[in-house]
C-alpha cells in the first residue's frame, strides 16, 4: 500500500496535467471559432479606419482655411505696412525739409534718401538776361488755345496724363505758364495732344529761341534760329563752296553737318523711289534740314521740286548748296502752302508732331495734293520713347512737341484727315509714315481695351518723370510730390528698398 506523500504527488500531478489538457481545448476552441469573429473585428477596424481618414480630411481642411486666412491677414499686414513706411517716409521728409533747408537726395534708380515733399514753387523762370515780365511781353502773352476736341479726328472725349512740358525743367522758361501744356490721350484716334497749347506770337517765340527753351545747342548752321547778318551769308558760303563730300584727309574748312544729314536721309530717297515712281514728280519738303531728300529725288528721278524751311539760314544754304528754291519760312501757327500748282509728293520733317493747328496743317497738305497724291511724314516721335522707362515723358515733350503717337494712332489720326496708309515703320524710337490721299475720310476708332492700355501706360510714365526731376526743379512739383509718390508705390512704377529708399521700378523689356 501506497503512502501518503506519494499517492498526494500523483494526485497532484494528474491535475496539472487536466489543467493543460483544458487549456489546449480552450486553445482549440478558440482556433475553430476565429472565422467567426474575424469579420466582426475587422468591421470595426475598416469603421475606425474610416473615422481617423474622417477627421484627416476635417484636419487638412481647417489647416487650408487657416492658411488662406493667414495669407490674407499678411497681404493686409504688408499693404498697411507700405502705406504706414510711405506715410512715415513724407513726414520725416517733411521734417527734414524743416531742420535741413530742404537738401535733397541723389537720384537715379534711386529717387531720394528720404522722400521729401518740396517745398512751394519759386515765381516764374527767366530768360537769361530778361526779367520775368520782360520775358512775358516779348513771348506774348495770353496767346493760348484752348482745344475742346482732338486736332486730328475731333473727338471730344479725352484723359489728361500730363500737366508738364520740358519747360518744367528748364531755368528758361519765358514765364510761369509756358510749362503747361496738359497733355491728353484723344479717346478716338489715340494721339497724345497738348489741349492747352500757345499761338501767335508765344509760339513764334519759342521757335526763334529754341535754344533756350529746348536746351540745344544753335551753333550748328542748319538749327541757327536767328535772322542772317552779311558776316553769316559769307561764312556759310566759304562752308559750302566745297560742296558736301569733303574728305577727313582735306585739311580744308567745310560744312559738315549737311554730309551727316544727307547720310541720315539717305534711306527716305531710296524708299520713296522704291515705293513710288516719283519719276517728274512735282515735290514739296516741309521743314527740310539741307535739302538732301529733295537733291536725291530731283537727281536720281528729275523730279520737280521745292522747300518750306523754318529758318533763313536754312533757306540760305539749301540755294547755296542744291540751287533748290523755297518761296517762303514754315508759320506753324497760320500753315499754309504758298504754291498755285498741285504737288505729287509732299514730304513734311517732325511736322505732325510741332503744327499748332493739325487739322488745319493736315487740310493744307491734302489740298496741295493732286488726286491720288502723297503724304510722306518722317522723324515723328513715337511714343515707345518714354512709355517704356527709357526716357522721361516731360524731357522729351519739349514746348514745341504738341502731338506724339503710337503708330497705330498715327494711321488713325491721318485717316481721320483723309489719307490710307501705304507703308508705315517705326525707326530709331520714331515714325515714318507714307500715305495716299482719298477722297473721303476713313478710319476706326481705337477700341477700349486699347484705350485702357495707353491711359495706364501715359499715367505711368508722367508718375516716373516726376519722380526723375532733378533736385534743383523738384519744388516746382510741390503741389503733386506726396500723391504722385503714393501713386507710383501702389501702380509699381517705385518701392521702398530695405533701407527705405524709394526706386523706380525699371521697366521689362517687352
Amino acid at each position: 500500500m501506497e503512502s501518503v506523500p506519494a499517492a498526494l504527488v500523483r494526485a497532484v500531478a494528474w491535475l496539472e496535467c487536466l489543467v493543460h489538457v483544458r487549456n489546449v481545448l480552450k486553445a482549440v476552441r478558440a482556433l475553430l471559432a476565429m472565422p467567426e469573429r474575424l469579420p466582426s473585428e475587422l468591421r470595426e477596424l475598416e469603421r475606425a479606419v474610416r473615422a481617423v481618414e474622417k477627421a484627416a480630411l476635417q484636419t487638412s481642411k481647417r489647416h487650408d482655411q487657416e492658411v488662406e486666412t493667414l495669407r490674407a491677414e499678411v497681404n493686409a499686414l504688408r499693404d498697411e505696412l507700405r502705406e504706414r513706411l510711405l506715410q512715415y517716409h513724407l513726414q520725416l521728409g517733411r521734417l527734414a525739409e524743416t531742420t535741413n533747408g530742404g537738401a535733397g537726395g541723389q537720384l537715379g534708380s534711386r529717387v531720394a534718401t528720404s522722400i521729401d515733399t518740396p517745398a512751394a514753387p519759386p515765381g516764374p523762370a527767366a530768360v537769361s538776361g530778361v526779367s520775368p515780365q520782360q520775358a512775358v511781353v516779348a513771348a506774348g502773352a495770353g496767346e493760348w488755345l484752348q482745344l475742346t476736341a482732338c486736332p486730328a479726328c475731333g473727338t471730344a472725349e479725352r484723359t489728361v496724363v500730363c500737366e508738364w512740358n520740358k519747360l518744367v525743367l528748364l531755368d528758361t522758361a519765358p514765364d510761369e505758364e509756358a510749362a503747361r501744356y496738359d497733355y491728353a490721350v484723344c479717346h478716338g484716334c489715340g494721339i497724345l495732344y497738348a489741349t492747352r497749347r500757345p499761338c501767335g506770337a508765344r509760339y513764334r517765340y519759342l521757335v526763334d529761341n529754341f535754344e533756350d527753351v529746348i536746351d540745344k545747342d544753335a551753333r550748328n548752321p542748319l538749327l541757327n534760329p536767328h535772322p542772317l547778318t552779311d558776316e553769316d551769308r559769307e561764312r556759310y558760303r566759304r562752308l559750302v563752296a566745297r560742296g558736301v563730300f569733303v574728305s577727313d584727309h582735306e585739311p580744308v574748312s567745310s560744312l559738315s553737318s549737311v554730309l551727316r544729314d544727307r547720310m541720315e536721309n539717305a534711306g527716305h530717297v531710296d524708299l520713296l523711289g522704291s515705293l513710288l515712281n516719283p519719276r517728274g514728280a512735282r515735290v514739296l519738303e516741309v521743314r527740310p534740314r539741307a535739302g538732301t531728300i529733295l537733291e536725291g529725288l530731283r537727281r536720281l528721278y528729275g523730279a520737280e521740286v521745292h522747300a518750306m524751311p523754318i529758318w533763313e539760314s536754312q533757306q540760305f544754304i539749301i540755294q547755296e548748296l542744291y540751287g533748290i528754291p523755297s518761296a517762303s519760312l514754315i508759320d506753324f501757327d497760320r500753315f499754309s502752302i504758298p504754291f498755285d500748282r498741285p504737288f505729287d509728293l509732299i514730304v513734311a520733317n517732325h511736322m505732325f508732331n510741332h503744327a499748332v493747328r493739325l487739322d488745319g496743317f493736315l487740310h493744307s497738305v491734302r489740298t496741295a495734293l493732286k488726286p491720288g497724291g502723297h503724304l510722306y511724314l518722317y522723324n515723328e516721335i513715337d511714343d515707345s520713347e518714354f512709355l517704356d522707362g527709357g526716357q522721361s515723358m516731360i524731357a522729351t515733350m519739349n514746348p514745341l512737341h504738341l502731338q506724339a503717337s503710337d503708330r497705330p494712332s498715327l494711321v488713325r489720326a491721318l485717316g481721320g484727315a483723309g489719307f490710307e496708309p501705304v507703308f508705315v515703320k517705326g525707326r530709331h524710337k520714331r515714325n515714318l509714315c507714307l500715305v495716299k490721299k482719298i477722297e473721303q475720310p476713313r478710319w476706326t476708332p481705337m477700341p477700349d481695351e486699347e484705350r485702357s492700355r495707353r491711359v495706364t501706360a501715359y499715367c505711368r510714365a508722367r508718375d516716373r518723370a516726376v519722380l526723375r526731376a532733378p533736385d534743383r526743379v523738384r519744388p516746382r512739383f510741390a503741389g503733386v510730390w506726396p500723391a504722385t509718390v503714393a501713386r507710383a508705390v501702389a501702380t509699381g512704377v517705385a518701392r521702398f528698398d530695405d533701407k527705405g529708399e524709394l526706386r523706380i521700378v525699371k521697366v521689362e523689356a517687352t
